[in-house]
């Protein structure tokens, strides 16, 4: 790609672009071409940003939540006027099919509205005491709010995390992934051009110096992360050192669990969409999928079927399934697969990377490694599903709890009484029945064990940007 359309991008502070002396380059998954060159804030940016974010804080909480909900509707109206725009613009970064990537700027708008009504919703509590006292509680904003967002659905993750921390009167500084820093500054702008007060939301791109300057600044009052276990814990152990709240929304290894009652082509589907959306690499992908040893011949033949139908290509060409993020991920990806096989497992199709420009790896099934196997038990972030026989619903609870994480599930039956008993024995944060992606703003989204702290979306996630204050008046005056 030749110099003259690669694109020079600065951070993002107090609504508008800077520039600092180092940068970092952005490829296109699809190709390997560099398509922009952006500023690395590094900790002078980070001052910037976080001088104005302070700045900006106290007037935004100090303003009636009825007109900050009002501001963000305008922010809901602004991006769902540039859903063509950013969806492209994801695309290009890292590869996601076109029509996924607009799909979920819709949903972030829908975010944005969600938490838009909950302003003044935002609500303490009265307590009952003795008539000469009147004891209530105050939901305050934090501060300042430290946001990680990571390159693999970064409009709605930002806006995930943005949208609540704002309508509790918090301003944030957002450090994008390197793979995907565009996007996230056009959304920072979109917010300012709709009218979000300048200092609210501000940017800074950047290496890991960039994220080291943010978390341990002692201006910041809070940290949000999205992304792998071994950051998230660094992440974390930064918090407690600090003793300042934080969300971690880290990784899964998620079941997905077939009875022999189950809708057969539902569960092809809801199958298909754990490689296909952005090539599984995505926290709450299934990729072990568990099939009663009724039903798993037939399960396997449909599901292989469907996987050597998909079309791949460049995210902007919308394909059924782009390339990978980097070369780096494809290396990885293959190391997983070719180590099962070794083990004795079988690719029952793919199983390799793709001869072509790009970072392609083939959907790839697995069937026949052990539950203990490292692809089996370790997050292998790309188009790879694992295919496993059960017996009975005993067992397959059992092996589908067998992991570190416990982000999501899903459960396929018809059978009423066995889909709660199931949904109940998983350990996972989320079980969706007869669906894949069935997660809306307002249901709340975690995980148990090593799958992170927390939960996001729903009212719950505010009680992470606020701060509870207990008032108790002496009305009689006396002691």
């Amino acid at each position: 790609m030749s110099q003259e359309r690669v694109e020079q991008r600065g951070m993002f502070i107090n609504g508008t672009y800077r520039q600092t002396d180092e940068t970092f380059d952005v490829e296109d998954p699809s190709t390997g071409d560099v398509i922009a060159s952006v500023t690395a804030a590094g900790s002078s940016g980070v001052d910037a940003a976080l001088e104005s974010a302070e700045r900006a804080q106290a007037e935004w909480a100090a303003m009636d939540p009825v007109e900050r909900g009002r501001v963000l509707r305008e922010v809901a109206r602004g991006l769902e006027a540039h859903v063509d725009e950013v969806g492209e613009l994801a695309s290009r970064e890292i590869g996601r099919p076109l029509g996924q990537s607009k799909h979920l700027v819709a949903n972030a708008v829908d975010y944005l509205d969600y938490y838009a009504g909950m302003t003044d919703k935002i609500e303490g509590e009265s307590f009952p005491l003795k008539p000469s006292n009147q004891a209530f509680s105050r939901k305050e904003p934090i501060g300042v709010s430290a946001q990680i967002v990571p390159w693999n659905a970064p409009v709605l993750l930002c806006f995930r995390g943005v949208a609540p921390a704002l309508a509790a009167g918090n301003a944030v500084v957002v450090k994008p992934s390197p793979f995907a820093p565009g996007v996230i500054l056009k959304l920072a702008e979109i917010a300012s051009e709709a009218g979000l007060p300048d200092g609210l939301f501000n940017v800074v791109p950047g290496l890991v110096e960039t994220s080291k300057s943010l978390t341990t600044d002692s201006r910041v009052d809070q940290i949000t992360f999205t992304g792998s276990v071994s950051t998230g814990q660094i992440v974390g152990k930064t918090a407690i050192d600090r003793v300042i709240p934080t969300v971690l929304e880290l990784g899964g290894k998620s079941p997905g669990v077939v009875f022999d009652d189950a809708d057969l082509d539902a569960a092809v589907d809801g199958a298909m969409k754990a490689i296909t959306l952005i090539n599984g690499q995505v926290c709450f992908a299934t990729t072990r999928i568990f099939v009663h040893e009724d039903v798993y011949d037939e399960f396997k033949q449909r599901y292989v079927d469907a996987v050597e139908s998909i079309t791949l290509g460049p995210g902007v060409e919308n394909p059924d399934l782009g390339p990978v993020i980097s070369a780096d991920a494809v290396e990885q990806i293959d190391s997983y697969v070719q180590s099962a096989v070794q083990s004795g497992a079988t690719a029952l199709t793919g199983g390799q990377a793709v001869d072509r420009e790009g970072n392609f790896y083939e959907p790839t099934v697995i069937e026949g490694a052990a539950d203990d196997a490292e692809i089996s038990c370790e997050e292998v972030f790309g188009p790879v599903i694992n295919l496993y026989s059960f017996s009975d619903e005993e067992e397959v609870i059992r092996r589908a709890n067998d992991t570190e994480f416990g982000l999501y599930a899903t459960v396929w039956t018809n059978t009423l009484d066995r889909a709660h008993r199931v949904a109940n024995g998983i350990e996972a944060g989320s079980v969706m029945v007869n669906q894949y992606a069935g997660s809306r703003p307002q249901t709340p989204f975690g995980g148990y064990k090593k799958s992170g702290l927390g939960r996001e979306k729903g009212m719950q996630a505010v009680d992470h940007y606020t701060q509870l204050k207990t008032v108790n008046v002496n009305i009689a005056g006396d002691e």
